[in-house]
């Protein structure tokens, strides 16, 4: 009897210990393998994965950076990051930098930024389904800015503009939304291309142009331009204009302004949509003639043969 008194004893010493004791450790998650079901769920995970991971990545939780901001080089080459509808945001300088030449897919993410949203001090590529919203520029490139193709992407600023950058590519059956407290759109070295099937939409309600491009607005087949603006001024203001194919615009300028004014252009062009007020050239003797229907616009008279040009 009195060993089994001793044996109970034992084991009712033990039971606490079992309880709490030191907790078995996780097994390691590889959050480069968004195929395990595994995931980021931490700014650390993510601000390691950016300088180390591989080349996908999952939000498995919203991630509030703080004022830290995140760097993708270069050398990582492209990555992308599946956010399962989850947000990235942060208050330092802009929560995304991209080296120049640095290649980011966001997919089913959201991106918002207490100053800027994406940021690079030289040239970028930005692809997949994202909403990037800032206080300041949200997205804002010293080089340019290439859209990867059948890319979505919703860009919104509070009081800068949506984009701010050197030159604009927005590649095949892309589409873009923006929308700014001031331009929404500001190119200011070069040029905007919208590549086929390509989209572009600009909107502001304050008194700046909802647009502005320093460069050309170069239009290929079946892409589409869409610029309102809500205040005073231009629905966009480009330098040059250049139509390719049958592409749409639809312009509205404000009630000081005109749908598009373009500062030089000689060509004679048609377009489906619309431009209000009338589009304005302030040189060149180029037009641009609006329509409903793309049985309006005459066929291109074919380039004289090298011996047509010689009989003439």
């Amino acid at each position: 009897m009195k060993k089994l008194l001793c044996a109970l004893c034992a084991l009712v010493m033990l039971l606490p210990q079992a309880g709490c004791g030191e907790e078995a450790k996780e097994p390691h998650i590889d959050i480069g393998d968004p195929e395990s079901g595994a995931g980021i769920t931490s700014a650390s995970d993510l601000i390691d994965f950016f300088k180390n991971g591989g080349e996908k990545a999952m939000l498995s939780r919203s991630i509030d950076l703080g004022s830290s901001m995140i760097t993708l080089s270069k050398d990582r080459g492209s990555i992308t990051i599946e956010g399962k509808g989850n947000t990235i945001s942060g208050n330092g300088d802009c929560v995304i930098r991209l080296d120049d030449g640095a290649k980011l897919t966001l997919n089913n993410v959201n991106i918002t930024g207490g100053t800027e949203g994406i940021g690079g001090l030289g040239s970028g590529s930005i692809s997949g389904e994202c909403t990037i919203n800032a206080v300041s520029h949200a997205v804002d490139f010293a080089g340019g800015i290439s859209i990867g193709e059948g890319s979505k992407l919703y860009i919104k600023s509070n009081r800068g503009s949506a984009i701010r950058a050197s030159n604009l590519l927005i590649g095949k059956n892309s589409a873009v939304f923006t929308q700014g407290g001031a331009s929404a759109v500001n190119v200011f070295g070069d040029d905007i291309e919208l590549d086929e099937k390509a989209t572009l939409e600009a909107v502001t309600d304050d008194n700046y142009n909802a647009l502005k491009c320093t460069g050309a607005l170069i239009m290929q087949d079946a892409s589409t331009f869409k610029v309102t603006n809500n205040g005073e001024y231009h629905g966009a203001e480009l330098n040059e204009i250049e139509l390719n194919g049958v592409v749409t615009i639809e312009a509205k300028g404000g009630d000081k302004g005109v749908g598009i004014f373009v500062f030089d252009t000689d060509n004679e062009y048609y377009a489906l949509g619309f431009c209000k007020p009338d589009i304005v050239f302030e040189t060149g003797d180029g037009s641009i003639t609006f329509v409903n229907d793309p049985s309006e616009i005459p066929e291109p008279t074919p380039e004289p043969t090298e011996e047509q040009q010689q009989e003439e």
